[in-house]
């Protein structure tokens, strides 16, 4: 098995990289280019003219969708430097080695040292899926933001660890990474949430605060105001709002195209249900959270298929809220059943819980069939409904894991 995805794996890597060199129309340099000429790039998305074409842009940069907030827009600032096709290969390699970073960070956070055959088999999942190879090719920025995420959580639990000025220092690099990772807010806005479950208001104020400073920058170099900083970038997110893939804009949209915008209000609902919900979690769970947020933050945003290789790095989560369901008797499994849960193989613990198992379809669904059934509508209706079941099943599941770690005085 393992050879079969280390195969895949290598082919999908290359084929993305083919695809990074030729396109990345989604990497934002043309945005973040005009931003450092002192040209509104919301405007020109808004109302596109032909200035950008006086430019030599090249021709799918034409169509400029500026819709990252300004501060955002800066952190690409040193690819600008470098004309289209450079910038191009410089983002490919950056993703590449954030990609190593983040599987990195994955492991350090998320496996035991004897489960390094489990964290191979997920990685060369998550690399050998349809998601993580459009992802390259089409030069997103989750990897960056995701890998920024995690960094600032484990630099956060090292400064748990440490006093003094090193506990100082490493709160800073935490909140900075937290910034940083903001990059992709769609993604990381519902992430952060980690930070209120872990009572750390400072890291995240701290995080925001260069956000703040580099939008009322950006309004003075731009000559606009403060609010239209946040409100143009926005304007410009509400049409994209129905092109998504499993998102609720998506669902939305698919059922009626004009109120796709309004599912930034579905947006603000569920984010304040997951407030309430993350302040209701006491320690100790802090895998099986990441995991439950990271399912919402694809659902309650608008997201494109290429986002969702993130589902690969959800696997532990799911393991230790599917294998503790067994274990308490919140399925039908028999206390055989529960033994072999915690004493057997993977793959014979897989096929004993009915929550892996449909983590597995959903895996498969979205990183293989859909490409192979060139995105049909049917199996587009079936990754949803996988999906929306595993992120209900599992915000369910961890809720009831707390409510018997209460009853039995477990934790």
């Amino acid at each position: 098995m393992m050879l079969i995805l280390a195969a895949l794996a290598l082919i999908s890597l290359i084929q993305g990289c083919k695809n990074a060199i030729q396109y990345s129309q989604d990497f934002q340099w043309d945005a973040a280019k005009v931003l450092t000429l002192r040209m509104n790039p919301y405007d020109l998305s808004l109302n596109p003219t032909d200035e950008l074409k006086a430019l030599g842009y090249e021709e799918y940069y034409l169509q400029m969708e500026a819709n990252q907030f300004p501060s955002l827009l800066w952190i690409l600032f040193p690819y600008t430097l470098l004309p289209p096709l450079a910038a191009r290969y410089a983002w490919l390699f950056s993703n590449l080695v954030f990609t190593a970073l983040l599987a990195w960070l994955f492991y350090k956070l998320f496996f035991k040292p004897g489960n390094r055959d489990e964290f191979i088999i997920v990685t060369l999942a998550m690399i050998s899926g349809m998601p993580w190879r459009n992802h390259i090719g089409v030069g997103q920025h989750t990897i960056f933001a995701l890998t920024f995420f995690l960094l600032s959580v484990t630099l956060c639990k090292s400064a748990k660890d440490n006093t003094g000025g090193r506990k100082w220092l490493l709160f800073f690099l935490s909140a900075f990474c937290l910034a940083v990772s903001f990059f992709k807010y769609t993604l990381t806005a519902p992430l952060a949430l980690y930070y209120v479950y872990k009572r750390r208001y400072d890291i995240l104020g701290l995080a925001v605060l260069p956000h703040i400073i580099l939008t009322a920058f950006s309004a003075r170099w731009l000559n606009d105001s403060f609010m239209n900083m946040i409100k143009k970038p926005l304007q410009v997110a509400s049409w994209l709002a129905g092109g998504g893939s499993l998102d609720i804009g998506a669902v939305i949209g698919s059922i009626s195209p004009s109120l796709a915008s309004k599912s930034v209000l579905l947006t603000g609902v569920f984010m304040a249900l997951l407030f309430v919900y993350v302040l209701m979690i006491p320690a100790g769970f802090d895998r099986e959270l990441l995991t439950v947020l990271t399912l919402w933050s694809m659902v309650i945003t608008y997201h494109r298929i290429y986002d969702y290789f993130v589902l690969a790095l959800c696997a532990p989560g799911v393991w230790l809220i599917a294998s503790a369901l067994i274990r308490n008797g919140q399925t039908d499994a028999s206390e055989d059943e529960k033994d072999n849960a915690r004493e057997g193989d993977l793959i014979s613990r897989v096929l004993k819980s009915p929550d892996m198992i449909l983590y597995l379809a959903a895996l498969l669904v979205i990183f293989y069939l859909i490409r192979v059934f060139h995105e049909a509508v049917f199996i587009m209706v079936a990754a949803g409904v996988l999906y929306y079941a595993l992120t209900i099943f599992m915000t369910v599941g961890l809720w009831s894991q707390l409510h018997f770690s209460k009853r039995s005085g477990e934790k």
